[in-house]
């Protein structure tokens, strides 16, 4: 098992994962696109793998967030987030599956790539997010080392990005 050495330098998640590590079990991440088959039926079942059988579902929701290009999913996501797009699905819609995961016992993130984050705009993204109950985003195309020059995670919460 993994040892965290300083507690302080985790965010929502980590603390979810070491938590869990800490009691002698991974954490259990699902991930689910918004809005396929529509955004009421992931909604549902976002609801399904939280609660699981016997009331022990994932420990963390990763929404994701359909994208026009999506090249670096699997062909399984690129197909339910194409479907969702063609139905009008809209990264606002997010937040209404982060509200329904945070209703649970679980911890909402969202995944999601940069430029949706920058067409929403950061900061309206962030607030939004917190308000809905989102423990942060993972934005995979954008590792810290290639982040813009003096770019800053977007107020009130901090950003997970890959490295």
């Amino acid at each position: 098992m993994s040892t965290f050495t300083d507690p302080a330098r985790l965010g929502i998640s980590g603390r979810v994962v070491a938590d869990r590590l800490g009691s002698g079990r991974p954490a259990l991440v699902g991930y689910l696109p918004v809005g396929y088959p529509s955004v009421a039926g992931s909604i549902e079942a976002v609801r399904a793998i939280t609660e699981g059988s016997e009331g022990r579902g994932v420990d963390l929701v990763e929404i994701g967030i359909p994208y026009s290009d999506p090249l670096m999913d699997g062909l399984v996501i690129q197909h339910a987030t194409t479907r969702a797009r063609e139905r009008g699905v809209r990264t606002r819609d997010a937040f209404t599956a982060v509200e329904a995961v945070a209703a649970t016992s679980a911890t909402p993130m969202v995944m999601t790539y940069w430029n949706l984050i920058e067409a929403y705009g950061p900061d309206a993204f962030a607030r939004d997010l917190a308000a809905a109950g989102g423990a942060g985003v993972i934005t995979p195309d954008l590792p810290r080392t290639t982040a813009p020059s003096g770019s800053r995670p977007p107020t009130p919460m901090a950003s997970t990005a890959s490295s």
